[in-house]
């Protein structure tokens, strides 16, 4: 008698789209794929111009290892929660997929991640973006862009090697620096990297990076702003609302759907 298939697991839905925050030179990513060169570090920066000490400590260390129900969407940051005189990029807020998943600055080739993506069990992603609608200019007094990816896995094991593998990208990544941040969720770390001056003035910028599982989910939150603005506190609060929705202790809203053809699956 023939051995019965595993069913099918839904995968991420299919939208065109690369993971970029607009904006040219301020919108430059900590981790690119395909790259391993700094992009934009600040040798020309001024030693002198320090970042303010976190002082984040909100949100739960440790606690619950939930298998997170679908979608994705519904757990990262509305408009309306974020800081004012920000807007969504519509055209880098989508729905992931295997083959968005693969070409995204988690792997070197798409052929490794498509093959992590199957050994992993991925079953669900969802990245919004979000810019200040001054550009430079707001960023050059205190406005910053944002960006929120979240992933689901089958299960708490799937998400795990995701996030081990994660937070060794980061690690390793030319210019990448651990930064001070109060330990949140399951598992995670914070990682600082130093950017161009913002537009024409001589102010030096910063990414700051903060990942983290809860469960069968794994989330990347990033900032890019004015280094004399700029902690690892706005990413971690975002992450603690993130991780709060997670949890069931905050309202988790689909945002408004975008266009998307249907679900697909991961073969066996």
């Amino acid at each position: 008698m023939a051995r019965r298939k595993r069913p099918a697991t839904p995968v991420l839905v299919l939208v065109a789209g690369l993971v970029l925050i607009a904006g040219g030179a301020i919108g430059t990513l900590l981790l690119t794929s395909g790259s391993d060169g700094n992009s934009g570090g600040g040798s020309n920066v001024p030693g002198s111009v320090k970042e303010p000490t976190p002082a984040s400590t909100s949100g739960l260390a440790g606690g619950p290892e939930p298998t997170v129900s679908l979608p994705a969407s519904k757990y990262t940051p509305l408009l309306e929660e974020m800081p004012p005189e920000m807007e969504v990029n519509a055209s880098d807020t989508f729905t992931m997929n295997i083959a968005t998943f693969a070409a995204s600055y988690w792997f070197d080739t798409n052929a490794r991640g498509e093959e992590l993506s199957q050994q992993w069990r991925i079953i669900d992603g969802y990245q919004v973006y979000f810019d200040p609608i001054g550009r430079a200019a707001q960023v050059a007094q205190g406005g910053y862009y944002a960006s929120v990816e979240v992933y689901l896995f089958e299960s708490p094991a799937g998400a795990k090697l995701a996030y081990d593998y994660l937070e060794g990208r980061m690690k390793a990544r030319t210019g990448s620096q651990p930064a001070q941040a109060r330990p949140l969720a399951n598992q995670s770390a914070a990682f600082r990297f130093e950017g161009p001056t913002i537009g024409t003035t001589d102010i030096p910028s910063v990414y700051h990076r903060f990942i983290f599982r809860r469960g069968s989910a794994v989330v990347a939150v990033q900032t890019f702003g004015a280094t004399p603005y700029m902690s690892t506190d706005q990413a971690r609060e975002l992450a603690v609302l993130v991780d709060r929705k997670l949890l069931g202790e905050a309202p988790a809203v689909e945002p408004t759907p975008i266009p998307t053809p249907a679900i697909g699956v991961i073969g066996n």
